[in-house]
């Protein structure tokens, strides 16, 4: 059986519901959306095993307010008509006024209007496009945003690995084009100069054509903006042309499956925005070990943003004293220096972005190591 064969539970249907920490009396509802099926569904089925870890570890210690979270999860596909469907759903069916988002940005865009709308509480978990944030006061994020994300890339590439030729290469969706934009736009600020740019799509695989001409392009470095299901396959491609200078990969790089992927190639490779492994941490390592039992691998970043999600809206529950969405959304604002699983989030900024540094990762024997934070400038949100 294939290892992640022990996480396809509940798939059958294309929309579903899973509740998690039921009871007798009224429970606090939590909405879920993640991408369970399609393309996504490897980072989903982590996004919603992460969300379940951190409900059971907040149940076990008391709850909030006297009361059990409650998960309530749809599969939105990573397309942004399911995520405006069960946006709906959530706030119509459910009755869910707090919304975890562990989907990708175009699902994130799509969804997050709806809540606003209603008035519902949304915590975005790891998609980047700045627009999320944008649909109004109800919308936070405790990930970096695309752009900035980009810029840390090239200022890392000029001021640690001393190189200024790059070629650049991006996933074709709101994700690679929000972080390549933000390097393009911060690499002459730090001495970095683009070779060229390559755009290809979620459902490719083969990059020949890309890998022929950054080898004529012959840079210093490459800069990868995508997920670690299509990183995988290129970076392997790339060593296999003997390209071998030094590769620095976006933040959805970061999983355990892009080394089984791209195998032996993975060595060497930089990842920016990734969780902060130097980090020492009692809940961190139970909730690697939760995950490994439960999973059969290691948790990849987007596991535990959206652990971290879902603990930092039962902080703010409690702070808040309510499960009111306009009250929690007061105290979600207000927070100060909150540990979160992967790094902490200093404060949220007045667009309610969260301000934190950028951890940087390199794989060395098939294993990450960290690398250090990237904390030259602080994220604003502005």
């Amino acid at each position: 059986m294939h290892r992640r064969a022990r996480l396809a539970f509940g798939l059958a249907s294309i929309v579903f519901t899973t509740v998690i920490g039921g009871g007798a009396r009224a429970d606090v509802k939590i909405g879920l959306q993640a991408p369970l099926t399609g393309p996504g569904a490897t980072d989903g089925r982590s996004a919603q095993l992460g969300a379940e870890l951190a409900v059971e570890a907040v149940n076990a210690a008391g709850g909030v307010l006297g009361q059990k979270l409650q998960l309530v999860t749809y599969d939105d596909q990573s397309k942004s008509d399911q995520a405006i469907f069960t946006a709906n759903k959530l706030v119509s069916d459910d009755g869910v006024k707090l919304v975890v988002n562990g989907s990708y940005s175009s699902s994130g865009r799509a969804a997050a209007p709806v809540f606003q709308k209603a008035k519902v509480l949304m915590i975005c978990s790891y998609a980047v496009h700045p627009d999320i944030t944008k649909a109004g006061d109800y919308i936070f994020r405790v990930a970096q945003l695309g752009p900035p994300q980009g810029a840390a890339a090239a200022l890392f590439i000029n001021k640690t690995l001393k190189k200024s030729k790059v070629s650049v290469i991006s996933m074709d969706n709101d994700y690679g084009q929000s972080t390549t934009e933000g390097f393009v736009e911060g690499a002459p600020k730090y001495g970095v100069a683009i070779a060229n740019k390559y755009n290809y799509s979620l459902k490719d695989r083969q990059f020949g054509s890309i890998v022929a001409s950054v080898k004529r392009d012959d840079p210093e470095a490459i800069y990868v903006s995508g997920y670690f299901f299509t990183a995988g396959p290129l970076i392997a491609q790339l060593r296999a042309a003997q390209i071998n200078v030094p590769i620095i990969g976006s933040q959805a790089v970061d999983s355990e499956k892009l080394i089984e992927i791209a195998g032996a190639s993975a060595n060497g490779v930089y990842i920016i925005n990734s969780v902060d492994r130097a980090r020492k941490s009692v809940e961190y390592e139970k909730f690697v070990e939760l995950f490994k039992q439960r999973a059969g691998y290691a948790p990849e970043g987007v596991a535990s943003a959206v652990y971290s999600s879902v603990t930092i809206m039962a902080d703010a529950i409690k702070r808040a004293k309510s499960s009111d969405s306009e009250k929690v959304r007061d105290a979600l604002a207000a927070t100060k220096n909150f540990a979160m699983l992967e790094k902490d989030v200093i404060a949220f900024s007045s667009d309610r972005e969260a301000i934190m540094t950028i951890p940087v990762n390199q794989i060395v024997d098939g294993k990450f190591k960290a690398m250090g934070e990237i904390d030259d400038f602080v994220v604003s949100g502005k």
